[in-house]
């Protein structure tokens, strides 16, 4: 009988926390009235821009292709004036200076709105222009066994000296994991770092996964998705991919810079997530993804699981010809 209410239960709060999901998501995602319309604005333009990039990246782009994209970028972006500092409007300057720069040679379908982008270029500072396309370099995509052994013997270790990360290290960081891939350039992780013993272990405490050895992490950081960068219900799981995408990708940043590093899920229900949130200082805005443990190597033997993985032939399946 008790097993019976059990399962009853966990059924029960299944529910519930699915109804708080979606009423996060419908409150903070791209299309609510509830978030500033700026923040929206920003979010979208970068968004739209990257379809041009896309298009200009394309071994043989149709000229003066997404005419009405380019249209609505225009409308979108002439009744604000975003800081220099945002990203959306560097990036579109750069996508329309290439899109203008791709096409220079062919007589334009449309005269008005080629004079338009011109227009938009030329008020604009085209100096600080971000956006577009960029070559690159084959000896970039050249075999390198040096980076497959350093691929081969990432781990997770929970051994760390005493010392944080300075704030040049977390920078530094930071910065290489934004090479990460991201939908449509949208960017949504943001990163909550902490150094405060206190704080860490309150936070660790509420996470529930790193008993043992949450009184000895020097530095940690904290993954989130910021929903605004979302919209639509086909999106509604997406902030969790790219945060994860992004997440993996400081793992191999620490490493990469000699840190040692464990991964730490946030699997949660929302009253647990709202405490975290209110300890970390954190939007309700964003999604918590993942929390990483992250320090200098200690001076004694560091440990860390073995963790076996499947053989390889386990976990894929090659789609070759006909699929009936």
């Amino acid at each position: 009988m008790l097993h019976k209410l059990s399962r009853i239960f966990k059924i029960f709060t299944f529910i519930i926390e699915y109804i708080r999901d979606f009423k996060c998501f419908i409150k903070h995602n791209g299309f609510s009235p509830f978030e500033p319309l700026e923040k929206r604005l920003s979010n979208k333009t970068i968004i739209e821009t990257h379809t041009v990039e896309k298009g200009l990246s394309l071994p043989n782009p149709k000229p003066y292709f997404g005419q009405n994209k380019v249209r609505d970028l225009l409308s979108m972006n002439s009744n604000w004036t975003p800081p220099k500092s945002d990203l959306s409007r560097t990036m579109l300057l750069g996508a329309l200076r290439d899109y203008v720069n791709e096409f220079n040679n062919i007589p334009p379908p449309d005269q008005e709105l080629l004079a338009r982008v011109k227009k938009f270029i030329k008020v604009e500072d085209i100096e600080a222009a971000r956006g577009g396309v960029k070559l690159i370099d084959k000896d970039y995509i050249s075999y390198k066994p040096e980076v497959i052994s350093f691929l081969e013997n990432r781990h997770s270790s929970r051994n760390f000296s005493d010392a944080p990360l300075s704030n040049d290290d977390i920078e530094s960081v930071i910065s290489l994991s934004q090479a990460a891939p991201s939908q449509c350039n949208r960017q949504a992780s943001r990163v909550h770092v902490f150094r405060d013993k206190k704080v860490i272990k309150n936070l660790l405490d509420l996470q529930s996964g790193a008993r043992g050895f949450s009184d000895v992490v020097p530095t940690l950081f904290v993954i989130t998705s910021e929903l605004t960068a979302w919209g639509g219900p086909q999106q509604r799981n997406q902030p969790y991919v790219d945060g994860g995408i992004f997440s993996n990708m400081l793992l191999l940043s620490l490493s990469a810079h000699g840190f040692i590093n464990c991964p730490l899920n946030l699997a949660l229900l929302h009253d647990t997530e709202n405490k975290i949130k209110a300890v970390a200082n954190i939007p309700a805005r964003e999604r918590l993804i993942l929390m990483v443990a992250a320090g200098s190597p200690p001076d004694t033997e560091i440990k860390a699981a073995n963790s076996p993985r499947w053989d390889s032939s386990y976990i894929y399946k090659i789609h070759d010809g006909d699929i009936s």
